[in-house]
Formats: structure tokens, C-alpha cells, sequence
């Protein structure tokens, strides 16, 4: 359906905790040149900055105006007079997304709204349908698909968020044809452990320090090369020498660095299981273009201004992915054991909702070779219906899987 029928020139945006729904609709529902007005209390001043922020990057749109209702979010009186009042200054056409308001606000903002010009359009987007409910005096109301798309770097930025400058996520996966080897591998529980036992006992040993973290690069540098002993010959011949320059028995961490990793500590990091996250990032690339994913990236380091004190975080999920303003997100496990990959799961669970809504889908690639059963109890302990848990035996299908998962909840 054509939407410029019920595009606006101005447009009231009541701020919520998350600030997603009101970009949606900026993007949707403001003809161009529009000029989008945040209505927002002490509690949502944030957000409101944030969007301002962010809705810089569409130049069809005029900078948004903030209004601030301090502390005047359940005062009717005070909500119809300053909204009435602006609505009154205003010349063209008018409407208000009231996804985002308390219950008072919209009912008292909707009513200033209408007293000054009846043929306001007034929207709301439905989180469960990624519809926006459409509704114009005298007229039933519409309900519409909408698909503005929004990048993750401003999805992140919605909520004051920034990648670290210096260890962005990538949006190209590292030697995915080994990672993808290495996932046929996985395919074998014996495999799988031997890859894990080599890992723990050769490549931990003795890269990583008695608190249990990486060495410096400095100190990875200077070590002597990681001896391939313990792993069977298959995965020597087809992942370690092709891929990763290994030989005589052993691997060099510099020689592996020179195929195409940052430092030596991402090395180590891949080798021990972030190879996963790079082939689930692969597998999305592969099908990206055929169901509407237009950006996907791996490895998410962020600066929380709430957490200045910390000098890098990691964030509770591993590969994620924008479809139009959905985010979808995925933690990755190379474990088989049931409660770690519960608690991955959860983990990714409640930081894609703050981040991407009710609207946000989230999954877990594992090795657990019952992925149906994990899903049903996650879907008990998460109280979330539209999880996906993609197992060992669809490390190789992946594509299709999340192709699919993306069909049904996009």
C-alpha cells in the first residue's frame, strides 16, 4: 500500500523507553521535508536525544524538535496545553505516534491533537505484526506492513551506544572456508571433542596468563610455535596447513595472523571458538540478498557511556543482523552441554529486547544435538515463542535455517 496518502508534515513522536518505534515511524509516516516533534519527560530526555541523533542521517527529514514535559507525563491539563499549543503554531498536515507514550500521555496528546485539526492522522505500531495501525477521523482504521531500514550501527546509537574505534564488528567473516571445515567437523562428536581438547591443552596453555586471559601481543609474539599434537590427522591436513600455514607438527600464531586477522590475540580467540561466528556469518551473507537482510556483522565491542569505567565490553550476543528495522540476533556456542547454551541464550535474549524491542528475534547456534528440545525449554524460561535453536546437525544447513527463521518472524 502507498503510505503518502497518510504522510505528514509534522508528526508528534511520544518517547518511550525504546526509541525504535518512534524512528519507524519518523522514517515511515513524515513526508519529505517533514519535521518530526519528540514529546518526552524527565525519564525518556535520552531517548529523545538519541533519535535526534540518529534521524541526522535521513536528510529527506528536518531536525527533530524536542519538547520536554519534565515531569508532567500523568498531568492532563499540562499535556493538552503544551501540545495544543504547538499544534496551533503549526501550518500543514499533522499526525502522532503514540506507540511510545504512557497510556495518560497518549490519551491527553491525542485529544490536543484533534482539537486543532480533525483530520489528523493518528498511528500506532504493533510490535507482534510490524504493522502500523493507521487511524483518520471518519475513516476505519488501516493496518500496514511497514520496512524503513535502519543499520545496526544506528540501532545501537538509538540507545547511546557505539562500537569501539578501534575493534568495530567486522561485516566480512575470517577464512570462512575453514571456518566452514571446521563446522564439518563438528558434525562428529569424537571430532568435535579432539578440537576442544586441543584448544584447552596445547593452544591455552600456553597463550593465555594464570588469570586465565590471553597474553599481551607482545608476549604472544615471543612464543614459541603451539604444537599440533592431540589433533587428528584430517583436521591438521584440511584446516591447519591449507588455511592457517601450520607445518612440521606445529603452529606459528604470526604466519596465522598474516591470513587476514588483526592481531594475534584474534587468533587465538577464532581458534579456540569464535571460527563458529564467523560461519554464521557466512551462511547469513549467503542468503542475505534473497529475503531482505542488508547488513550483518559479527564480533560487537561496544562503549557504554554508563559504563565509562570499563575499557571494553562485550556484548552478550555474537552475530546479528538487520532485517529492514528488525534486528535479529545470535549467540554461538561451540558447547554441547545443555546449561551453558540455556545461558547463552538467555543472556542474548534480554539485551536484543532492550535493544531491538518486542519486535527483536533471537537465536542460539550450538552443538547440542537436540536442538527441538533445548528450544522447547528455553521457550519456557525466556517466555518467548519465536526463539530459534539451530543445532550441531544444522551447522551446515545454516543458511536456510536462518533463511527460514527469517520468513516466518520478519
Amino acid at each position: 500500500m502507498n503510505l503518502s496518502n497518510y504522510q505528514t508534515d509534522h508528526l508528534f513522536l511520544l518517547m518511550g523507553e525504546n526509541p525504535l518505534p518512534n524512528a519507524v515511524a519518523a522514517l515511515t509516516l513524515l513526508k519529505p521535508g517533514g519535521a518530526p516533534i519528540l514529546i518526552h519527560t524527565e525519564r525518556t530526555v535520552a531517548q529523545a536525544q538519541y533519535l535526534t541523533q540518529v534521524l541526522k542521517d535521513f536528510p529527506s527529514l528536518q531536525p527533530a524538535r524536542c519538547v520536554d514535559l519534565g515531569k508532567g507525563q500523568a498531568d492532563a491539563s499540562a499535556i493538552q496545553q503544551t501540545i495544543g499549543k504547538i499544534a496551533q503554531s503549526l501550518t500543514g498536515r499533522i499526525g502522532m505516534n503514540y506507540t511510545g507514550g504512557t497510556k495518560v500521555m497518549s490519551v491527553h496528546a491525542y485529544r490536543a491533537v484533534e482539537a486543532v485539526q480533525l483530520q489528523a492522522v493518528f498511528s500506532y505500531l504493533d510490535s507482534n505484526t510490524l504493522e502500523m495501525t493507521l487511524e483518520q477521523a471518519g475513516q476505519a482504521s488501516l493496518r500496514v506492513k511497514v520496512s524503513p531500514n535502519l543499520s545496526l550501527n544506528q540501532l545501537f546509537r538509538l540507545h547511546g551506544l557505539s562500537w569501539q574505534d578501534d575493534r568495530p564488528p567486522l561485516n566480512a567473516p575470517i577464512l570462512p572456508e575453514a571456518a566452514g571445515a571446521i563446522a564439518h567437523f563438528h558434525q562428529s562428536p569424537d571430532l568435535a571433542q579432539a578440537w576442544r581438547n586441543w584448544c584447552n591443552r596445547q593452544l591455552r596453555s600456553v597463550a593465555k596468563n594464570e588469570y586465565s586471559r590471553w597474553r599481551s601481543e607482545a608476549e604472544l609474539v615471543r612464543l614459541n610455535s603451539i604444537a599440533l599434537t592431540g589433533l587428528p590427522k584430517v583436521m591438521i591436513t584440511k584446516v591447519m596447513k591449507p588455511y592457517l600455514g601450520a607445518r612440521d607438527g606445529s603452529l606459528s600464531l604470526p604466519t596465522a595472523q598474516q591470513q587476514g586477522f588483526r592481531d594475534l590475540t584474534q587468533v587465538c580467540e577464532w581458534l579456540d571458538g569464535t571460527w563458529l561466528e564467523h560461519h554464521v556469518l557466512f551462511q547469513i551473507q549467503q542468503v542475505a540478498s534473497d529475503i531482505g537482510i542488508h547488513d550483518s556483522r559479527v564480533s560487537f565491542n561496544i562503549s557504554d557511556p554508563k559504563k565509562s569505567h570499563q575499557s571494553w565490553a562485550k556484548f552478550e550476543f555474537d552475530v546479528a543482523f538487520m532485517h529492514h528495522y528488525q534486528l535479529f540476533a545470535l549467540s554461538c556456542t561451540t558447547t554441547d552441554k545443555r546449561s551453558l547454551c540455556k545461558q547463552k541464550l538467555i543472556e542474548a535474549s534480554v539485551r536484543a529486547r532492550q535493544l531491538g524491542g518486542a519486535e527483536a528475534r533471537v537465536g542460539l547456534v550450538c552443538c547440542h544435538h537436540n536442538p527441538d528440545s533445548l528450544r522447547s525449554e528455553l521457550e519456557v524460561a525466556t517466555r518467548n515463542q519465536k526463539i530459534a535453536v539451530f543445532g550441531r546437525l544444522d551447522l551446515l544447513r545454516l543458511g536456510s535455517c536462518i533463511a527460514e527463521w527469517v520468513k516466518q518472524n520478519g
